[in-house]
This record gives structure tokens, sequence and C-alpha cells, in this order.
């Protein structure tokens, strides 16, 4: 992503089949590969066997609240990890709302996590008699309910504001031309919001369109000739049967084996298709003779 956002999500790695759940997993692994998310959990830990809550002060030694605890927590630290990623990524795909996925996230880590309680218990003393009647499960669930759906809530709050656009102070002047230019139309409302709205390519893709913008690439369920209609006011064109490109985003143009190939600013080729190459040629020229006043990039004749 961007310097100015978080390292949490990297559309650049985005690929066009990717799902929420990929994604998430991608992301896990990332996670558990960098040191400071076993720097918190060591500490919690550490710090979680040195208190004793759960009335584990009270009936364990301080080795036996660590393995406890060690088990306890990373156990469900794993787990709560994943589910809050995997809520972020799919309100970010669903454009569902994400508090509310937050909270049935939460909530889907409440039995499993009262599980590796008892679990952590039994290790500890061996599975002995009464093991599992440490505490009862509707005292165990009204302790841990509320702080996993608000850990939950906080984690996915902290990545939306992290992922969110920072805010202009002082647009630059060329802003101006943006400022004018057309609403959203409905293809761009239908792209995740982490992706953005800077459409560069769109490709035909059976019943879906592959849309790549500046950010990563998702798909669309649409036809390519709605795709069209909906981005004629947004500078793009189409030139080929299955594809669709952003006018501003070409940077050359160049002679292939079988017709005209573009280069886009993603280094993206886009060969020009026999029946668009008489619109296209008479776009191109309009930008370059400077008669389009969308144009805000040069395009480069190989």
């Amino acid at each position: 992503m961007n310097d100015t956002k978080s390292d949490f999500a990297k559309p650049q790695e985005n690929n066009a089949n990717d799902t929420p759940m990929s994604l998430a997993l991608r992301q896990l692994q990332a996670t558990l590969t960098g040191p400071l998310y076993w720097i918190i959990n060591g500490s919690v830990i550490l710090l979680a066997a040195m208190a004793g809550p759960y009335f584990t002060l009270e009936r364990l030694s301080f080795p036996e609240r660590l393995v406890f605890w060690s088990i306890a927590l990373l156990g469900s630290g794993l787990l709560m990890t994943f589910l809050s990623i995997y809520a972020y990524r799919l309100t970010a795909h669903r454009n569902w709302n994400w508090a509310l996925i937050a909270i049935l996230a939460g909530a889907a880590g409440i039995v499993p996590v009262m599980a590796l309680l008892y679990l952590a218990e039994g290790l500890v003393t061996g599975f002995t008699d009464g093991w599992y009647d440490w505490v009862q499960p509707s005292s165990l669930f009204v302790s841990v309910a509320p702080p996993l759906i608000a850990v939950t809530l906080m984690v996915n709050l902290a990545i939306k504001l992290l992922d969110a656009d920072p805010p202009a102070t002082e647009p630059p002047e060329h802003t101006q031309a943006e400022i004018a230019s057309p609403a959203l139309s409905a293809l761009h409302k239908k792209i995740p919001h982490h992706l953005g709205h800077n459409i560069v390519t769109v490709r035909a893709q059976d019943h879906y369109v592959e849309v790549t913008t500046t950010k990563g690439n998702a798909m669309i369920l649409t036809r390519l000739s709605d795709a069209a209609a909906q981005l004629e006011h947004h500078d793009c064109l189409r030139v080929h049967r299955s594809w669709l490109v952003n006018l501003s985003r070409v940077v050359r143009i160049e002679q292939g084996a079988n017709g005209p190939e573009i280069t886009m600013t993603n280094d993206q080729r886009i060969p020009v298709g026999r029946r668009y190459r008489a619109a296209f040629d008479e776009a191109v020229q309009a930008r370059v003779d400077g008669s389009s006043n969308k144009m805000d990039r040069p395009v480069e004749n190989g």
C-alpha cells in the first residue's frame, strides 16, 4: 500500500482470483512471520501468568500458570487474529457493514476460546478428576464473550482507520480537473474500497470483468459492454473485444506482430483489435493535439 497507509493490506499483491479467505490467509502468514506478533503474545502471556486471572492464581503455581496461559493465549490469539483479518477482508470485498461483521467474527470465536481454556486446564492438571469443574461454562461465557467482541471491533476499526485515505490539507493545483470529473460510475462503486477508483484496464472474463486499478485487481459481475457504457465519460475506451483501457494510463503504443499494442502505466500490454483501431487512433490523436480536455498524460508512440 502507499507509504501513507498501513502495511496491513498490500493491494499490489492482489490477484484477480483472490478471495477474502485467500487474502486473509496470506495476511495471517505475513503477520505470523513478523516479530511484533510474538513479542506482544509473549508479553501478554507473561503478564497473565503473573496476574493469574480466571482463578488461576489461587489454583496453579507460576510454572503451571505459564503453561496454562501459553496454551490458551497462543491458540486464542491465532484464532482471533485470523477472524479479525477475515472480517476486514470480507467487508472490503463485499461492502458489508464492518461493525456487524466484526461482532459476528468475535462471536464466532467465543466457543473455541472457551474450549481452549478448558483444554489448558486439563493439560496442566493432567486431566485429573474434576479438571473441568474449575469454572461453570455459563460464567466462562460471560467472562469471555464481551472482551472477544470488543477486541475484534477495535482491531477492525484500527485497520479501517489505518487503511483510509489521509485527508488532503493542501490539494495541488492539478486536482481541480479531478474536482470537475464525472461522478463515480456504477462500476466504480462495485470496486472493493481498498483498491480505490483509479481504473487502469478492464478485461472480460466469462460473465465477469477483471478490473485493474492502480492498487490491484478485482473480479466484478458485469458484462464488458456494460462496463464500457458506464465508463464512457471517464476517459476509458474499448480497444479490443476483451479489453477496455483508461486512456490517461497509456504510456506507449508499439507495433506488435498482429497490430498495435498498448503499454499501460502498470506495464500491462494490451492489443488493439482491428475493429477498434479507428476509434482508438482518433482518441489518441485528440489527446496529442490537446483537443481532449481530459488529457493529463502524454501518449508516446513507439
